[in-house]
């Protein structure tokens, strides 16, 4: 069964104030982004909490419901401006890839062992004649900070190609456009929580109204971080150690979405959308090298 100490989260990590402020940090700005801008600029919010867990593993899990809880407070300031055609294109596909992603999610993380599963279910090993959890653990964590990296570039050069050569391009929801767009969402979120800037990337080429835009990416994001609450669970990655810190870090959220539904009513989109580019590539190069600020932080307080 799983073995759970109920201690204050982050207290095992080197410096466990800075992660409770990243921590913090993250899920007031996954708020901003689910109710202000209908996720996208919310990836942000993924680094900032790999970097406070440490552990992109842990760190995936313990987001998912924070992801649910946003969407949910997101939902119901924005309900009533849904584009419920462009939910019926996008759906099928997603659950494809959602699917593909769970598989592809298996992968990076190796055999994890599953406290209610028995060793023979999942192919761990307890002793010497193969690789240890510990060590499947420590390849998944370079492998998904190296995923989730690129997909921050990929998303900062991906927004300045559009705005600089295509800036009036105008996409139409088919259900061919909308099952590829569903199922790159579904395979990128599953993996790594960051299917924001794909969903941005198709709703702003259709030239949405902003309250619109916000309304049907969020309900979208409703939808699809429910379904990965099966794979996510299967894979072991809902457990109590992910989850319990989610307990003290809830309140954050409606915080979050309500500061978002003031920038998303009152602020300038530029300013904010350059900022939130600007972090997000930075902390793309950070994970692409492995360049953790509490780690480096450490080694630096050591000497």
């Amino acid at each position: 069964m799983f073995t759970f100490a109920m201690t204050l989260p982050f207290s095992e990590q080197p410096y466990p104030l800075l992660s409770w402020l990243l921590a913090i940090a993250a899920v007031i700005i996954l708020g901003i982004a689910k109710s202000g801008f209908g996720s996208g600029v919310g990836i942000i919010a993924v680094p900032l909490f790999v970097f406070a867990f440490g552990d992109p593993t842990r760190a995936m899990g313990a987001l998912l419901p924070m992801l649910l809880a946003a969407d949910i407070l997101s939902v119901i300031h924005h309900h009533d401006h849904v584009d419920r055609h462009n939910l019926r294109v996008l759906t099928p596909g997603t659950l494809a890839g959602i699917l593909i992603g769970a598989i592809a999610l298996f992968v990076l993380i190796g055999r994890p062992h599953l406290g209610w599963m028995p060793d023979a279910w999942t192919g761990s090993v307890a002793g010497g004649g193969g690789q240890t959890h510990a060590n499947i653990k420590d390849a998944a964590k370079q492998k998904m900070e190296m995923v989730i990296g690129v997909i921050c570039l990929l998303y900062v050069v991906g927004d300045q190609i559009k705005a600089r050569y295509a800036p009036q391009m105008k996409l139409k929801a088919t259900w061919l456009s909308g099952s590829i767009t569903g199922f790159l969402a579904g395979v990128v979120s599953t993996i790594a929580h960051a299917a924001g800037p794909i969903l941005t990337i198709f709703f702003l080429g259709q030239h949405l109204e902003k309250r619109r835009f916000v309304g049907t990416a969020v309900a979208f994001t409703l939808i699809f971080n429910t379904v990965k609450l099966l794979p996510y669970f299967l894979l072991g990655l809902l457990v109590p150690d992910t989850l319990w810190p989610g307990l003290f870090l809830l309140p954050a959220v409606p915080l979050g979405t309500y500061l978002g539904l003031v920038m998303h009513r009152r602020m300038s989109d530029t300013v904010f959308r350059w900022s939130i580019l600007i972090i997000t590539a930075i902390s793309g190069v950070q994970m692409i090298w492995g360049l953790d600020p509490i780690k480096l932080l450490h080694e630096a307080m050591s000497r």
